[in-house]
């Protein structure tokens, strides 16, 4: 029987006629619980619709989703264009739908309004990339959204991102803690940071992880009152939001450091220089005190960060060593000059300069 609706939709022309019949057709292919749609009408219902989706009035468009957004009834395709509507009709089928696609979401994480987002960052089914363009790009509270749901991962990227955050934003260091105490995986990725000597985590958060008391690091945190800054064991934290840019559309290695050079966290960025290469803070932060601009840049060279990141970082070293910035530019252009030679050729290059 539903194929024969199917067939006497294809059939129609008038606009009206077919929202009707699409109403229709939505009810009784929502109600035959106890009937399966096969493949074959899975695949036949969906293409339909969306042949005729552009002419369907919004009442046909409602009983889709309201019926079906919860449901393995639709295909991906149609799911995605579902989740292009207006965030009123879309919002069951970017939070539930079981068929919306991945790139769909990563396109709503990169481009969506920010109730979109929110409703992602509650799926159960996120992967690190969709969680690491969420912190990058959003609002605050799709952050903590993303906190609360215990599904969503957190790359050491993402992880690193918050910790920048949780440096100025009491709410941050509370959602961190909060998911500490509920998520074990979460907490051994705060450990394992920790034990690399990470100076990106604030100070209440290291005290909590060496003493094993995060659970009155979140309760104390809760009970304050947002009335202006705020201080905890000797750390102020104030209104402000950290930024992370965005290089090509994603949270990077570039992303974070240019956010580190901007907050003026040299010593961040050198720790996080240091793990990128395997090597100790005292050989990153001792190369870059020193007058070698040529082992200096052969060093950036193998972080793999391009030439405007390369900049913030020669501005960042003038001001940190108080030197004059004048050959900034000839330094870019030889670094990018570097950066179109074959990689084997700079990797050589940097290690017969680390023999030396």
């Amino acid at each position: 029987m539903i194929r024969d609706q199917l067939e006497q939709l294809a059939r129609i022309s008038e606009p009206e006629a077919r929202s009707k019949l699409i109403r229709a057709l939505v009810g009784e292919y929502a109600r035959s619980e106890e009937n399966e749609p096969t493949e074959v009408e899975r695949e036949l219902f969906s293409r339909i619709v969306l042949s005729v989706f552009d002419q369907l009035d919004k009442e046909a468009r409602y009983e889709l989703v309201v019926r079906l957004a919860k449901t393995d009834r639709i295909i991906p395709d149609l799911a995605d264009r579902l989740a292009q509507e207006d965030y009123e009709l879309s919002e069951p089928v970017i939070e539930c739908s079981p068929m919306i696609s991945q790139p769909a979401l990563m396109r709503i994480a990169r481009t969506g309004g920010n109730d979109k987002r929110l409703s992602v960052a509650r799926r159960p089914d996120l992967n690190e990339e969709i969680s690491d363009t969420l912190v990058a790009r959003s609002s605050r509270d799709v952050v903590h959204a993303l906190l609360d749901n215990k599904d969503a991962p957190f790359s050491v990227k993402g992880t690193l991102a918050l910790l920048i955050f949780a440096n100025t934003e009491i709410e941050v260091l509370a959602g961190i803690a909060k998911r500490a105490l509920k998520d074990e995986e979460f907490l051994e990725t705060q450990k394992l940071v920790l034990e690399t000597n990470c100076p990106l985590i604030p100070a209440p958060l290291r005290k909590a992880l060496e003493t094993g008391d995060l659970e009155r690091l979140a309760t104390t945190i809760g009970d304050l009152e947002r009335d202006g800054d705020i201080e905890i064991d000797g750390v102020l934290y104030s209104r402000h939001e950290a930024s992370i840019h965005i290089a090509n559309g994603e949270m990077s290695f570039d992303a974070i450091l240019r956010t580190l050079f901007e907050d003026d966290r040299i010593d961040a960025a050198i720790w996080l220089i240091g793990r990128k290469l395997n090597l100790s803070d005292d050989v990153v932060a001792d190369t870059l005190k020193s007058d070698a601009d040529g082992a200096i840049m052969r060093l950036m060279l193998q972080t793999g960060i391009d030439e405007k990141t390369y900049r913030d970082f020669l501005k960042a070293r003038c001001k940190w060593l108080d030197r004059n910035s004048r050959t900034i530019p000839e330094l870019v252009m030889r670094y990018k000059a570097e950066l179109k030679k074959p990689r084997a050729n700079a990797d050589a290059s940097f290690a017969g300069s680390a023999l030396n």
